[in-house]
């Protein structure tokens, strides 16, 4: 782990959520997660919605895996094994960026809260704008399935 990274946690340790910008590294924006997406950098990610399945059903960012928040706790504290064979996808790993978005930035900003009690190793990113931001900039508003 970067001396980066351990410095932003170490200063945002029993500092509320409300009260912090940023949980680790600064958000993602919508040009930002285009490119992730899109396979520009080398940086590997997981992708990861915590919205209700019926919100997903909507709709869902390219590469993204859902995990509803009432589940992210638990399903960060899975053996790697186990998540795979839950979510079909490899549990994030302290190699790869984390990046979470729902609806509007605030669930995936307490998913990012609940993941760091369970799992502080990791680098965790919200896509703040989420779906309304990136439906807004990637589809003109129309849906995606």
């Amino acid at each position: 782990m970067s001396a980066a990274i351990r410095f932003a946690k170490a200063a945002t340790r029993g500092v509320p959520a409300a009260a912090r910008l940023y949980t680790t590294r600064p958000d993602v924006s919508f040009e930002e997660l285009r490119q992730i997406i899109h396979g520009v950098g080398v940086k590997p990610y997981r992708l990861i919605d915590v919205r209700e399945p019926h919100e997903v059903a909507e709709g869902k960012v390219p590469t993204a895996v859902n995990i509803p928040l009432g589940e992210v706790a638990a399903a960060f504290g899975l053996s790697p094994g186990d998540f795979a064979a839950k979510y079909g996808v490899g549990r994030p790993s302290g190699s790869e960026e984390a990046i979470f978005y729902c609806r509007s930035g605030k669930r995936s900003q307490s998913a990012i809260d609940q993941v760091e009690k369970v799992d502080a190793s990791l680098t965790l990113r919200n896509y703040r704008g989420s779906w309304l931001d990136y439906q807004e900039n990637a589809l003109g508003s129309k849906p995606l399935k």
